[in-house]
């Protein structure tokens, strides 16, 4: 009997064979909890580093705690990875317990403590001991004729020992090379041949040689003790005097010469290698023997011998005179070279040239450094100028020993008296020195006044102009530094202040922003660049009128730059909005202008950018376009086009300060440049001086108190000399 088909129910019975086991849920939660502990006490044994043997246990536990957890929740198939790295770090533990028990055996059952390892990129250099001390005496130094005490230098070739005789008990430097090296015969040569030639010197400020051996294992040079600092240690601790500068020049210069007479170079003179004896100073006077010359081949951490290692760089780069640098042959007066910089650096304060080796050997070889005078300014002149004169790039424009001395003996310490009639005022971004006076050959012979210190400045002059008796008028943007006092100064010849007026506001007396001044008889014409106006005051300080005013048009201004007063009477004013220089009469009213068009058939005006003009009445402009100064004669003709570019790092977009003299020297620099240039009357460049900071202002001074009768200067000016009106309205130039 059949049965009709219908739903199975499951069978409650045993599983068969085919049936799939199933296996219990793991508690997710609970596993992620003991696997966040386990990262969290691994993260802080890494934190705190605990003895090693203690991270092995420590580790190994955690990952034995984590085993166990997974099979008892997860099943025994879960945890066989993890009972696997739990054997490996419980061997591990176990490897680490049973040495640390070996260590304990060996020590006598003292436990000890493993030191851990300490990776050192480059070796720290062992420094000599100032003050060395007779408890350094665990070297095993053995000479048949020297007690050895101490170490007190280490180099890269060799060490320095002090040692006494044992004869006369005299104690001794002992310079002894490492062994390493005795075995290179032409490096035993070297060595013992620069013995040979110390031992002919014989004078007090060169080291003395008494004896050197080369037999079995003794190698040495025996040289006299010198009790002192280095002159590098020195110049670390203080600031030399001028005076005991100029006497440690002068004696390292004797010594030099005397060493040059037995045809040796020395090739590597610097502060390290000049040693200032105890008491080497008696009442400012430097005592015989006081400064010694030393290391003229052992030199600490450097090649022992540069004596005999001709057409080799050998030296200290910052010292190393060009041709020394470029490998070439070098001489006595690549000695006086290194010398120099070794001057320049006592009485400046710093070293002439800075970077890596590659950039100082460049600095050597292609670049000045800036003057001491320039960084020091209470360096006297002569001692500048014989510094500067060392270090020529040129062996042949360097003086020679003989030279130097005679130079330091005839005085380098007094100034020569500045008499000049005329003089060069310059402002400059410097804290000292701010307001400096030229000499017209551009060097820098008077600092007036700082931004720093006891009767400072408020901040640096950005306009100057001068009067006939020599008065010097400047005006400054003193409301940038949250102040409101005058902006206008003048100063008398030694740079006493004599005024102050122009008060910074929108009032009819005050100024905002001026940016170029002149003087004209007994008024101050300022020119103020927020307000578009010439404003006007009496020598006194008082207000007597403005002109001017802002949009286009005769006699208003759109982007006013300069200003110039001329000896007639008339007012120039360099617009670079409009393109053109407006003259006006002293009272304000608009007279002419001076414009350069584009080409003959264009009336598109080119840019200008600078204004100057001389006593003869013309004037000169530089045209922006074709970067040249042209010059207009007093009677409106073309005159002298010379071109006048502008150098790299140099601003574009700030005007030309043009100075005339009346000899017809011009003087050109951008504002905010640093390099001043020269030129004839002809247009040829004569020099161009690095001011090393940049300038803000220039202005021609007449110095009638000086000797000498002084040029004539009818009008001053901030940016040119004076000019007497041009005839046309509009003069055009190609």
């Amino acid at each position: 009997m059949s049965r009709a088909a219908g739903p199975e129910s499951p069978d409650p019975g045993p599983l068969g064979s085919g049936a799939c086991t199933r296996i219990p849920e793991v508690p997710l939660n609970l596993l992620n909890l003991l696997l966040l502990i386990a990262i969290f006490v691994v993260a802080l044994l890494l934190l705190i580093r605990p003895p090693e043997r203690i991270t092995a246990i420590a580790v190994a536990g955690l990952a034995a705690l984590l085993a166990v957890s997974l099979a008892v929740l997860g099943g025994l198939d879960r945890a066989w990875g993890v009972l696997a790295v739990t054997a490996v770090l419980a061997t591990g533990a176990w490897v680490r317990f049973s040495q640390d028990q070996e260590d304990v055996v060996r020590a006598g059952g003292r436990p000890t403590r493993r030191q851990p390892l300490r990776v050192q990129r480059t070796a720290k250099p062992t420094l000599t001991n100032k003050h060395p001390s007779t408890t350094q005496t665990g070297f095993d130094l053995r000479f048949q004729d020297y007690d050895v005490l101490d170490r007190i230098g280490v180099g890269g070739m060799g060490s320095v020992y002090r040692a006494r005789r044992k004869n006369d008990n005299r104690i001794v430097a002992l310079k002894v090379p490492q062994e390493k090296y005795l075995a290179d015969a032409k490096f035993v040569k070297r060595f013992y041949r620069e013995a040979e030639v110390l031992k002919r010197f014989s004078h007090a400020s060169i080291v003395r040689v008494y004896d050197y051996k080369a037999q079995g294992a003794e190698h040495y040079i025996a040289m006299e003790f010198l009790d002192g600092e280095s002159l590098e240690a020195v110049l670390e601790e203080r600031q030399m005097s001028f005076s005991e500068s100029v006497q440690v020049i002068r004696t390292l210069s004797d010594a030099l010469r005397h060493i040059h007479a037995q045809n040796v170079v020395h090739r590597d003179i610097k502060p390290a290698n000049v040693m200032l004896l105890r008491g080497a100073f008696v009442d400012g006077k430097l005592r015989e023997g006081g400064v010694k010359l030393m290391d003229f081949g052992i030199a600490v951490g450097k090649v022992l011998t540069r004596l005999t290692m001709t057409g080799a760089r050998v030296g200290t780069p910052i010292y190393m005179a060009p041709e020394q640098a470029k490998g070439n042959r070098v001489d006595a007066r690549s000695d006086v070279y290194s010398l120099g910089l070794l001057a320049y650096e006592m009485v400046s304060g710093q070293t002439a040239f800075k970077g890596s080796y590659e950039a100082v050997v460049h600095q050597q070889v292609f670049e000045s450094p800036k003057p001491p005078r320039q960084i020091r300014l209470e360096v006297p002149g002569k001692l500048n100028d014989l510094i500067l004169s060392m270090i020529e790039k040129d062996p042949a424009s360097r003086p020679t020993l003989d030279e130097v001395i005679a130079r330091i003996d005839a005085g380098v310490l007094s100034d020569e008296q500045f008499e000049d009639p005329m003089a060069l005022a310059i402002s400059l971004q410097e804290k000292r020195g701010a307001l400096r006076l030229l000499d017209l050959s551009g060097k820098l012979r008077v600092s007036l006044r700082d931004i720093q210190g006891p009767g400072a400045l408020p901040s640096v002059p950005n306009a100057l102009c001068s009067d006939p008796d020599g008065n010097l008028y400047l005006s400054m943007l003193e409301y940038r530094q949250g102040k409101s006092g005058a902006l206008i100064r003048k100063l008398g010849p030694d740079g006493t202040e004599l005024l102050s007026f122009g008060a910074y506001g929108l009032g009819e007396d005050e100024l905002l922003q001026p940016i170029s001044i002149a003087v004209q008889d007994d008024r101050v014409y300022v020119l103020d660049a927020e307000a578009f106006h010439v404003v006007v005051f009496s020598s006194d300080g008082s207000f007597v009128r403005r002109f001017g005013g802002r949009g286009p048009g005769q006699g208003r201004f759109e982007a006013p730059k300069l200003l110039a007063a001329a000896p007639a009477g008339d007012i120039h004013v360099l617009d670079s909005g409009s393109r053109e220089v407006q003259r006006f009469t002293p009272e304000g009213q608009y007279i002419s202008r001076y414009a350069f068009r584009q080409d003959r058939n264009s009336d598109t005006l080119r840019p200008l950018d600078g204004l100057g003009v001389d006593v003869h009445g013309a004037v000169y402009i530089v045209d922006g376009a074709a970067s040249k100064l042209r010059k207009i004669e007093a009677d409106g003709t073309p005159g002298l086009t010379f071109p006048l570019d502008t150098l790299v790092g140099e601003p574009n977009d700030a005007p030309w300060l043009l100075q005339v003299t009346p000899e017809g020297q011009i003087y050109a620099v951008r504002r905010g440049g640093q390099v001043l240039r020269t030129y004839n009357s002809v247009g040829d460049l004569l020099t161009s001086a690095d001011m090393y900071a940049p300038v803000q202002a220039v202005a021609l001074l007449p110095r009638p108190h000086a000797s000498g009768p002084a040029p004539a200067l009818d009008g001053g000016h901030g940016n040119g000399t004076p000019l007497r009106p041009g005839a046309h309205t509009l003069t055009t130039l190609n």
